[in-house]
């Protein structure tokens, strides 16, 4: 008898192999936690790229899919909340950072330098990406620059290349209410080491922001189950008392004050703000 094909061995085998990688993942563990790049974070300084928040005051358009979903299982992609934000035509208009933070305060939308989707005044959401300014993408961006940036991350993968386009919101609507059914059932990031992570925003007084760089869907979910404090990878650490370092202040293309609007702007908004400007409202 060959003990190589017997079920005992290739379960000892599965078992041996689930415990080398529980042991290499603890490392990995140990090693993200001591250089701080693990920390946990409250779900209420947790908010998106541009401001949508996770905080229980705050609106963010996963969120919304979600709380519509749990109300009526049957609700149609296209009846949802999600679906009428993005086909405003105010969101629809929008061509940079400016417009969307600023959306409910159209006298602030072109005080200052216009930021591409996909950049900030410090750069971008890695540390990577910080180093060349960002990375811009969107079609108002495409038709300047005469780029392609519709499938960077995948068709049909962007909801703000183009807002409102039927077939990307279809399958972000799936995908999420996907990944809702199975985090309901199991959120093990640490056994798995895979977390989501932020872009680390603090202000003079301490105060901190986490802008989701991965894990959007994730986050959005553990929020809707209640999660009070999430923990999460921090890809990079932006300073306000650092702004004359930043990107795009040092490159002499925005100043410091206006820099530090859109910064502080990550504090002050959450996303509801912009909801009644469009006069949409959460179904209920």
């Amino acid at each position: 008898m060959n003990i190589r094909k017997t079920k005992f061995y290739q379960n000892l085998r599965t078992r041996g192999s689930k415990l080398l990688d529980l042991g290499k993942n603890s490392l990995k563990y140990s090693k993200l936690a001591a250089t701080g790049q693990l920390m946990s974070l409250p779900m209420a300084q947790i908010t998106d790229e541009f401001a949508f928040s996770l905080a229980s005051e705050g609106w963010n358009f996963y969120s919304s899919l979600l709380r519509e979903y749990d109300q009526n299982p049957h609700i149609s992609w296209d009846e949802t909340t999600l679906f009428r934000f993005f086909n405003s035509e105010s969101i629809k208009s929008v061509r940079s950072l400016n417009d969307l933070l600023f959306l409910h305060q159209p006298q602030k939308q072109s005080q200052s330098f216009q930021f591409y989707l996909g950049t900030w005044p410090w750069g971008g959401l890695t540390k990577a990406d910080t180093r060349q300014g960002g990375t811009p993408f969107g079609w108002y961006y495409d038709q300047i620059e005469g780029k392609m940036t519709k499938e960077l991350w995948g068709y049909g993968r962007n909801l703000w290349y183009e807002p409102g386009d039927r077939y990307t919101l279809e399958v972000e609507t799936e995908l999420t209410l996907k990944l809702y059914a199975s985090v309901k059932k199991s959120y093990q990031p640490f056994l798995h080491l895979s977390f989501p992570s932020v872009t680390l925003l603090v202000r003079q007084d301490g105060e901190m922001r986490g802008l989701i760089v991965d894990g959007h869907h994730r986050l959005c979910i553990l929020s809707h189950l209640n999660y009070e404090q999430v923990t999460v990878a921090v890809e990079q650490v932006i300073k306000e008392t650092e702004v004359e370092q930043w990107f795009y202040v040092k490159q002499g293309y925005c100043q410091s004050e206006h820099a530090l609007e859109i910064f502080h702007a990550f504090f002050e908004i959450n996303g509801r703000e912009r909801l009644d400007y469009l006069a949409i409202g959460q179904i209920v």
